[in-house]
C-alpha cells in the first residue's frame, strides 16, 4: 500500500503529463470560442443585445447595450486569439472563462451542452499549465532558459537548491490535478449520456440516430442526412456504435492501444455530429476534451517534433 501511495504521489509531482493534450486542449478551445463569437457577430444584438428582451420573462439574464456589447465581444475575441497561441496563458486562460461564462449566461435559451463543457474544461485549466508546448510562452521560455545557460552567474542563481524543484513540484500537482480532473469530467459525460441513452427503446432497437435526421434543424446537408438516414444498417451501426463507445470509454482507456482506437473512435463520432447535423461548436469543444487523453510519449513517437521544439522553447522532451 505504501509503494502505490509513493508512485502516486511520483506520478502528481515529478512531472507534468499530458502537456501535448493539454496545449491542444487550450488552442481548441481558444479558437472554438473565437470562432462562435465571430460567427455570431453579426447577430449580437440579437442574440445577447436589445434585440433579445423578449428572452427575459424566459429565464434571460440583464442585456448589454449595442456599444458594450460590440466591445466586450471584440475583446472576447481577443482574448480567445491570445489563448489560442498561448500568450500569457496563465492570465488569458481565467479571463477567457470570465469572458465566455458571461456572454453565455446573458440568453441561455441559445445555450446547449458544448457551452457547459466548455465552462468545466476551463475552469479546469486555469490550474494547468497550458502553454509548455505550442505556444509563445513555451517560446519565450526557450530563449529565457538559452540566455540563462549561456550566463554563469544566471545559471547558479536559478539552480538554487530548495526552490526551484520545490516550486516545480507544486505546478506539477496543480497540472496533473488539473488533467485528472478533465479526463473524469469527460468520462463522466460519456458514460452518463451513454446509459441515458440506454433507457430509450430507439436506442436499443437501433434506430435512434434516423430520428434527429429528419428534423429540419438537424440537416444542414440534406442529401447527406438522406443518404445515411435510408440506409437502415448504417442507423443501426451508427447507433449502437455510439451507446457501445460512451458505455465503455472509460475501460477502453486502460489499456494503450484500445486508448487509442477509443480517443479516435470519440473524435470520429464529434465530427459526424459536426457535420452530419451541424453542431459544429459543440463537437469542437467536446473534442477539446479528448485530447487530454493523448499522452505525451505516443505524441512525440508521432510527430517526431520534441526535439526540435524542446531547442527552440526550452521545453523538457516527454518521457
Amino acid at each position: 500500500m505504501t509503494a502505490l501511495v509513493d508512485a502516486g504521489v511520483r506520478w502528481m509531482t515529478v512531472r507534468a503529463h499530458a502537456t501535448y493534450g493539454v496545449a491542444l486542449m487550450r488552442i481548441v478551445l481558444g479558437l472554438g470560442v473565437a470562432g462562435y463569437v465571430a460567427v455570431n457577430l453579426p447577430a449580437r444584438q440579437v442574440l445577447w443585445g436589445t434585440g433579445a428582451r423578449w428572452t427575459m420573462p424566459l429565464g434571460g439574464h440583464a442585456l448589454i447595450s449595442g456599444p458594450l456589447l460590440t466591445a466586450g465581444c471584440a475583446a472576447l475575441l481577443l482574448v480567445a486569439a491570445l489563448v489560442a497561441v498561448g500568450w500569457r496563458a496563465r492570465w488569458t486562460v481565467p479571463l477567457l472563462l470570465l469572458g465566455w461564462s458571461g456572454l453565455t449566461a446573458i440568453n441561455p435559451l441559445i445555450a446547449d451542452q458544448g457551452d457547459n463543457i466548455s465552462r468545466i474544461l476551463l475552469v479546469y485549466l486555469c490550474f494547468a499549465d497550458t502553454s509548455a508546448r505550442w505556444s509563445l510562452d513555451a517560446r519565450r521560455r526557450g530563449r529565457r532558459a538559452d540566455r540563462a545557460r549561456s550566463a554563469p552567474v544566471a545559471r547558479s542563481s536559478a539552480l538554487e537548491p530548495g526552490r526551484e524543484p520545490n516550486r516545480t513540484e507544486g505546478r506539477n500537482l496543480l497540472h496533473n490535478a488539473a488533467v485528472l480532473a478533465v479526463g473524469a469530467q469527460i468520462c463522466l459525460v460519456y458514460v452518463l449520456s451513454g446509459l441515458f441513452k440506454l433507457q430509450g427503446e430507439q436506442w436499443r432497437d437501433g434506430s435512434a440516430v434516423y430520428y434527429p435526421l429528419s428534423l429540419p434543424q438537424f440537416r444542414p446537408w440534406p442529401e447527406l442526412a438522406d443518404l445515411i438516414a435510408g440506409n437502415g444498417w448504417l442507423v443501426a451501426a451508427v447507433t449502437w456504435g455510439t451507446l457501445a463507445l460512451q458505455l465503455t470509454f472509460p475501460l477502453l482507456l486502460l489499456q494503450r492501444h484500445l486508448r487509442v482506437a477509443a480517443v479516435a473512435g470519440a473524435l470520429l463520432m464529434h465530427a459526424g455530429i459536426a457535420v452530419v447535423m451541424g453542431l459544429p461548436f459543440f463537437s469542437l469543444f467536446m473534442m477539446a476534451g479528448d485530447c487530454v487523453f493523448l499522452t505525451d510519449d505516443a505524441v512525440a513517437r508521432r510527430s517526431g517534433q520534441p526535439t526540435w521544439w524542446s531547442q527552440r522553447t526550452g521545453a523538457p522532451r516527454p518521457a
